[in-house]
């Protein structure tokens, strides 16, 4: 009974919704409207992007190989006319070019010597001032620093008068999602190279000669041109200095003598030593101070060597041995 009674139930809905229909379908009047060419360009304009993307990739894939053979052939082409199949620049920042040919002539500079014969040895004039960071921006741009716009290492902010790096600024991301006090970043810190004017293996890059670009000073953050580079001075560091080193004491302020950098305590419990990695600011906490990371070190004076302990990495130091550590 309960299922004939469901049966009925629907069979009058269904009847309900025909003649509802048939009422609308003969004794409703059309309305009329107007639709503006608005809506029409917005979809007709949207297909066209999406088709001409297809295309535009679709045609990339096509030119491929022959912009492959284009390149190899003009790469062939450049190196057909050389004079030299490879030129290495060797600088040393703060040499003396005067007691350099000294020393070469006392013998005391073997190695010099052999590159000397073998290459060439030359002086180049400096610039005004004498500092490395305009010496080596105009090695890398041949022009002199009115072009170039590097004067110092250092140079004052407009609006604060406080100082900053002059060839590189490490700004924060654009966008920030703050919730109560953390501050979560919606993308990559803004990181801008403030030398001005090309630099040479650019120049080379564009006529299509591949560069290594080695431990250059001036050269943060690399640039993109046809070739690798590895930068050096003036690249700041993850507290954004130029290298401030920490100073790592058991003794009380004043036992000691320390000039610069950070000085930081080690409490000592028996032959363990136990400190802090200091990072930069917290950039997600607000007003949390620097990021730190804890360890310890012991000591095994028998062996002449230490444990280092970071964090689950743990590390054997011996005397007189480099110790790198990767990131």
């Amino acid at each position: 009974m309960k299922q004939l009674a469901f049966r009925k139930g629907n069979s009058g809905l269904i009847s309900t919704l025909f003649f509802a229909t048939l009422f609308l379908l003969f004794f409703t009047e059309p309305a009329h409207a107007y639709i503006g060419p608005g809506a029409g360009f917005a979809l007709l304009s949207s297909l066209l992007t999406l088709l001409a993307s297809f295309l535009l990739a679709f045609f990339s894939m096509l030119a491929l190989p022959f912009r492959l053979i284009f390149g190899l052939r003009r790469r062939r082409k450049i190196y057909s006319k050389a004079l030299v199949k490879r030129v290495v620049i060797l600088g040393f920042d703060g040499l003396d070019p005067e007691l350099c040919q000294k020393y070469l002539a006392e013998g005391k500079l073997p190695n010099f010597a052999q590159l000397k014969e073998k290459g060439c040895f030359k002086k180049l004039a400096t610039t005004f001032p004498a500092l490395s960071p305009v010496a080596w921006s105009t090695f890398a741009t041949g022009v002199n620093p009115g072009r170039h716009n590097i004067y110092d290492f250092l140079m004052r902010n407009r609006h604060t008068y406080l100082p900053e790096l002059s060839s590189a600024k490490v700004g924060q991301p654009k966008r920030v999602l703050r919730i109560g006090k953390y501050s979560i970043p919606l993308g990559k810190p803004q990181v801008k190279f403030l030398r001005k004017s090309k630099s040479f293996w650019k120049i080379l890059g564009e006529a299509g000669i591949f560069s290594h670009i080695v431990r250059v000073p001036i050269t943060f953050p690399p640039e993109k041109f046809r070739g690798a580079m590895l930068s050096a001075m003036c690249t700041p560091d993850l507290r954004g200095s130029q290298g401030t080193f920490s100073f790592y004491t058991t003794g009380k302020n004043g036992n000691s003598k320390f000039t610069g950098g950070t000085r930081l305590s080690l409490t000592q419990e028996g032959d363990k030593l136990c400190g802090e990695l200091i990072g930069p600011d917290n950039s997600i906490k607000k007003s949390t101070g620097p990021v730190k990371l804890p360890f310890v070190l012991t000591l095994f004076p028998e062996k002449r060597e230490a444990k280092l302990k970071i964090g689950r990495e743990n590390y054997t130091l011996k005397e007189k041995e480099f110790k790198f550590v990767p990131a």
